[in-house]
């Protein structure tokens, strides 16, 4: 296995405490992406291809709401993935850098968290709208941290900096690829491209603080490996969110999509 890349880094699948972290993230951004997807033209017998499934949230309520189509839910590694076996999904293990579908083979194709982490990210994002049928829609999320470099509080950028490097050297990440999602969506046939995003707060005890916290958490052995962070950053940021009173915006989740012509 590489020393490098999503599937050795300290947020794996392997990784004690991913199988949760993953499940902040689910809490703090399905609802937006269910709201989303609910609002899609989608037929009642839809072929639905969900990439980088994780922990397996968006396919199972693809599957619920559209009982009568199919889920394909991928990764390259399947390991959270688990399904009522009457659930409308097929698991399939697939690297989606290197691995294939025949063009025009689903109504919906949905990527979350997933492109920015990846090498080649564009190349993907253009088979990835291929994989579309015509009429079809492609819906890519993914997370942005270009609203903290606004921040007032210096701590705060220091360590979503951090964490940018972090991901960036130890996984090849671009945490501030989604800012120009809906060009990229253009870039690559689509039409009626829209776009909504949802902020990330911290310090407020949301969802999305619980998924922040969790990820550096997890993250502190090897930004301290790293010397990116010292345990005493980890400390004052730990006690900033704790303060009361504190709220900020740490990042953005960029939703964009867009229907194949």
């Amino acid at each position: 296995m590489s020393t490098t890349g999503y599937g050795a880094s300290h947020v794996a699948h392997h990784t004690p405490g991913e199988h949760a972290r993953l499940g902040t993230l689910e809490a703090a951004f399905d609802p937006g992406t269910t709201r989303v997807l609910a609002g899609l033209r989608l037929p009642e017998t839809a072929s639905c291809l969900e990439l980088g499934a994780g922990a397996g949230s968006v396919a199972a309520w693809l599957a619920a709401h559209r009982p009568r189509g199919h889920v394909v839910a991928t990764d390259t590694d399947t390991r959270f993935l688990r399904f009522p076996p009457t659930a409308p999904v097929r698991v399939v293990r697939h690297d989606v850098v290197t691995e294939d579908f025949p063009p025009g083979s689903f109504d919906l194709v949905h990527a979350r968290a997933l492109l920015s982490h990846l090498p080649d990210r564009d190349r993907v994002l253009e088979r990835a709208a291929r994989w579309v049928r015509p009429g079809g829609l492609l819906v890519v999320e993914d997370l942005c941290v270009q609203v903290v470099d606004s921040s007032p509080h210096p701590l705060l950028r220091r360590v979503a900096e951090a964490g940018e490097r972090l991901f960036h050297t130890t996984v090849g990440t671009d945490l501030r690829w989604a800012h120009a999602l809906p060009r990229r969506l253009r870039g690559v046939g689509l039409r009626d491209v829209r776009v909504r995003t949802t902020p990330g707060t911290v310090g407020d005890g949301s969802a999305t603080d619980a998924f922040w916290r969790a990820t550096l958490d997890q993250s502190v052995p090897a930004h301290l490996a790293a010397g990116l962070l010292g345990p005493g950053d980890v400390e004052a940021v730990r006690a900033l969110l704790d303060t009361p009173g504190f709220t900020a915006t740490a990042l953005t989740m960029v939703t964009a999509w867009g229907r194949r012509a």
